[in-house]
C-alpha cells in the first residue's frame, strides 16, 4: 500500500499564498502582476482574483517574478474574486 503524502495546495498549483507578519508586512507568493499601486492601497493580480492590501505608507520593498513583499502600516487584506 502506498502512503499518501501531504502537499499543500500552494505547492501543487498556482494558488496564491499570503503571509501577514504583524501589521507591518505582507508577502504575496504566486502573484500574477501588479494592478495598482498607491501608498494607501496596493492591488495585486493573482490566479484566484484581485488581492487588495490597504493601510498607510505602503511600499513594495521586493517585487520578483513570483513573490511580492509589501511594507507599511497594514490595515487590511481583501480578496475579490470577480475583479481581474
Amino acid at each position: 500500500m502506498r502512503e499518501k503524502s501531504f502537499v499543500p495546495p500552494e505547492a501543487r498549483s498556482e494558488t496564491p499564498r499570503v503571509v501577514i507578519t504583524g501589521r507591518e508586512e505582507v508577502l504575496i507568493e504566486q502573484h500574477a502582476g501588479l494592478f495598482s499601486y498607491e501608498t494607501k492601497c496596493i492591488r495585486v493580480r493573482t490566479k484566484a482574483g484581485l488581492l487588495a492590501v490597504t493601510g498607510k505608507g505602503l511600499v513594495i520593498s521586493y517585487f520578483g517574478m513570483q513573490d511580492l513583499l509589501i511594507h507599511g502600516q497594514i490595515g487590511g487584506v481583501q480578496m475579490d474574486e470577480g475583479a481581474l
